[in-house]
């Protein structure tokens, strides 16, 4: 796997993912919260509605208490029980009066109350009319009995004698025993049918939380739905409620006294609470729609989700763009390595930046030009290495017999100078001389490129080397018409360092000079100081500067090295043995690169000054061949 695909996994990984899940978590939370605030809510909906029913079920309890729980309601069926009761009687006088006072104080409350003896026999009934029928029975309702379902329209009358009471659909049917004092026998029973306004407020049981929201009464004991919005599931089953296609969920969730409980109705999520009322025995559920108050979170999320993407993608983006720059700075970097391992020492390096992956390409530039140095000096120190083999066998195999091939021919030079040759012959004795001396000089040349010894150093005034070396080639200057204008500014001249061989470094440069300008001109010595190097004593730097055609391009780089020459019959050792002179003198010698390629060439001297602080040397004038 390559880095950048790594980095941007990794990137995934902690970045993206982390903040894509932040978001999603923080919807979820907000969803749990909507949830939690939901149940909150219906369940103190719950509460108030229970409230409500229970206070004015207490209410219908005490009034049907007025109608069961007084003197003349407990004689009359008292009378009853002793066959002493009647139309007529006394006691029917008493409690009808009573009880028609009594019921038009309740009567908005009720559809009509019964009262009825021990034997369940019909003794009186309060409606649009009351009479005492005659021992009728009916099916008797058990203490504290209700119901509730689909209100039936009133009736204006109750007939007397009815075997049993008509249907009690849509009321709520109370029951209250009679008892006689003290002993608590019971003689009767007073039955209600409540009018379900009466007990169940229109006002709690339409309350909701949200639009979406409602309220449903269950009755546990029959197990039928009391209360519902929908007109269709009033006095069904629980289990119809509850099955699939309702809220499919199983009535357990309804047993602890109070509780909530989600569920799905029409595709929608629901939170419902709910609170068991012990008597009377129903159960209250009040219901919302989650996706009505969380519809701003769900946009919310949205909102962030899609600012979050954007966010992601924007750094996302730039992250990759940034990565792409260094990766690709390091990959170019890997195949300029592999370059610099192949042995090509001119790769590709990408740009220097100020960041680490441009401190490691300058920084791999920078190796790469040492190890093409350190090639150069290696293979240069292979050549000098030959050179010296070379020399050896030179100096073995010519130096002796050029040595004496030199004398004899100095002898016949005298011989020819004193008459005893021919004259004829003295002309090409001189030329044999004269090519002995060239052959003895090259020789001499080769043999310097292998040091025999350490050079011998003592400090010396630079200046009066320069001087020295344009006074000993001053003939050579003056037969090609070549001057030399000196230009000493250095305040500090002193060197550590070997004259001799010093001199021969500045005298092989002039040479060069004037055979590069072979019809005349002028070589300019400029000296200053400067401190370019690391030593603290500073250096003197030493320009020779001619007006020659200059050095071509293409051996600018190898001007230096044994066998380079620009002329056509030059050994080119003579460069190469001033570079290993200014070397050991912990120098360094280089062609100016500012030079014209067409015009003139410009070679450079540093030589490090002497460490003790000299007099500043007096200028030298403008020195001309002529002049020496």
């Amino acid at each position: 796997m390559k880095l950048r695909t790594r980095i941007l996994t990794l990137f995934a990984f902690l970045g993206v993912f982390p903040v894509l899940t932040l978001g999603l978590l923080g919807y979820v939370r907000a969803m749990t919260a909507v949830e939690s605030l939901l149940q909150e809510e219906t369940s103190a909906i719950a509460h108030r509605v229970a409230s409500d029913l229970l206070d004015r079920y207490a209410l219908r309890a005490a009034e049907l208490q007025l109608v069961a729980g007084n003197t003349e309601t407990e004689r009359l069926l008292q009378d009853h029980a002793d066959h002493l009761g009647g139309a007529d009687s006394e006691s029917h006088f008493a409690a009808h009066s009573y009880l028609s006072a009594v019921w038009d104080l309740i009567r908005p409350s009720y559809h009509w109350i019964e009262i009825r003896d021990s034997s369940d026999i019909l003794r009186y009934v309060m409606g649009e009319g009351e009479t005492l029928p005659t021992g009728e029975r009916a099916g008797a309702l058990e203490p504290g009995h209700t119901e509730l379902g689909e209100e039936e329209p009133e009736t204006s009358s109750r007939d007397p004698g009815q075997a049993s009471r008509p249907p009690s659909r849509g009321v709520v049917e109370l029951e209250f025993p009679v008892t006689i004092p003290p002993s608590g026998d019971t003689v009767g029973v007073a039955v209600a049918s409540v009018r379900s306004g009466a007990v169940l407020s229109d006002e709690f049981l339409g309350t909701a939380f949200g639009r979406g929201g409602y309220t449903t009464l269950f009755h546990r004991g029959r197990g039928t739905v009391i209360y519902h919005p929908s007109r269709r599931l009033l006095n069904q089953p629980i289990d119809r409620l509850f099955s699939q296609g309702g809220w499919d969920v199983e009535p357990a969730v309804l047993e602890a006294d109070s509780g909530s409980f989600t569920y799905r109705e029409n595709d929608s999520l629901r939170v419902a609470s709910y609170l068991n009322v012990p008597s009377p025995p129903w159960t209250i559920v009040v219901s919302a729609a989650v996706e009505e108050f969380a519809s701003p979170f769900a946009r919310m999320r949205d909102a962030n989700l899609a600012v979050m993407l954007l966010v992601v993608v924007a750094i996302g983006l730039s992250f990759f763009l940034m990565t792409r720059r260094a990766t690709s700075s390091l990959e170019q970097l890997t195949l300029a390595a592999d370059e610099v391992a192949r042995g090509e020492l001119s790769p590709q390096i990408p740009g220097e930046g100020g960041d680490e992956v441009g401190r490691l390409s300058r920084a791999f530039r920078i190796m790469v030009e040492e190890v093409r140095k350190m090639l150069e000096r290696v293979e240069e120190t292979r050549q000098m290495a030959v050179m010296g083999e070379f020399a050896s066998q030179v100096s073995h195999e010519i130096r002796t017999p050029l040595t004496s091939i030199k004398l004899n021919l100095q002898e016949l030079g005298r011989d020819a100078e004193q008459g005893s040759i021919p004259e004829d012959s003295a002309p090409a004795v001189r030329i044999c001389l004269r090519e002995v001396e060239r052959l003895d000089r090259a020789v001499s040349s080769v043999l310097s490129m292998v040091p025999t010894h350490p050079p011998e150093r003592e400090a010396c005034s630079l200046h009066d080397i320069l001087a020295d070396a344009t006074e000993a080639v001053a003939p050579q200057l003056r037969q090609t018409n070549v001057r030399v204008e000196c230009r000493f500014r250095a305040a500090q001249d002193r060197v550590l360092g070997d004259p001799q061989a010093l001199e021969s470094v500045f005298v092989n440069l002039l040479v060069n000079a004037s055979e590069a300008m072979p019809s005349g001109g002028t070589v300019f010595l400029d000296s200053e100081n400067g401190d370019s190097t690391p030593t603290d004593e500073g250096v003197i730097c030493v320009r020779v500067s001619d007006e020659g055609p200059g050095v071509p391009v293409e051996i600018r780089g190898k001007i230096f090295r044994p066998f380079v020459s620009t002329k056509t019959d030059g050994t080119g050792f003579g460069l190469a043995v001033a570079r290993r002179t200014v070397e050991e003198h912990e120098g360094r010698i280089d062609l100016d690169p500012a030079s014209n390629e067409d015009i003139g060439a410009t070679f450079v001297v540093e030589l490090p000054l002497a460490g003790r602080e000299l007099p500043a040397s007096e200028d030298i004038a403008p020195v001309s061949p002529e002049d020496r």
